[in-house]
């Protein structure tokens, strides 16, 4: 995708922004008569999922939003709902669940191993 001088990817065509009555932006999909608050060019720029996320990177739909009542939160723009807990944290204990199995599948097979060849070399 072509870039602009100022190094900014431009939208896509039949695409354009506007802003709402608080100032945030927003973005216009003339083709299909939508509306979305996710900048279309982020499924060139940004993690896909959590999977793809490095460091403290939140994926593609979501974003990190600040309210002086409760502080920080989180608003998933794909299924249109916001949360409190940070969805980080969620994905890091599925991948902390994901090692601790792969771990007692791989100590398993090495326990298994040495039990075949403990039982051919008696």
């Amino acid at each position: 995708m072509p870039r602009r001088r100022n190094g900014e990817i431009p939208l896509p065509d039949g695409w354009d922004y506007a802003r709402d009555f608080d100032g945030k932006l927003y973005f216009i999909d003339h083709n299909s008569r939508k509306t979305t608050w996710i900048d279309p060019r982020d499924r060139y720029t940004k993690p896909q999922s959590f999977a793809d996320c490095i460091g403290n990177e939140l994926p593609l739909g979501w974003e990190e939003a600040y309210d002086p009542q409760i502080g920080p939160y989180y608003i998933n723009h794909v299924n249109q709902v916001t949360q409190l807990e940070d969805p980080r944290l969620e994905w890091l204990s599925i991948q902390e669940a994901m090692l601790r199995d792969y771990l007692h599948t791989a100590q398993d097979a090495l326990e298994a191993h040495n039990y075949r060849k403990q039982k051919q070399n008696s």
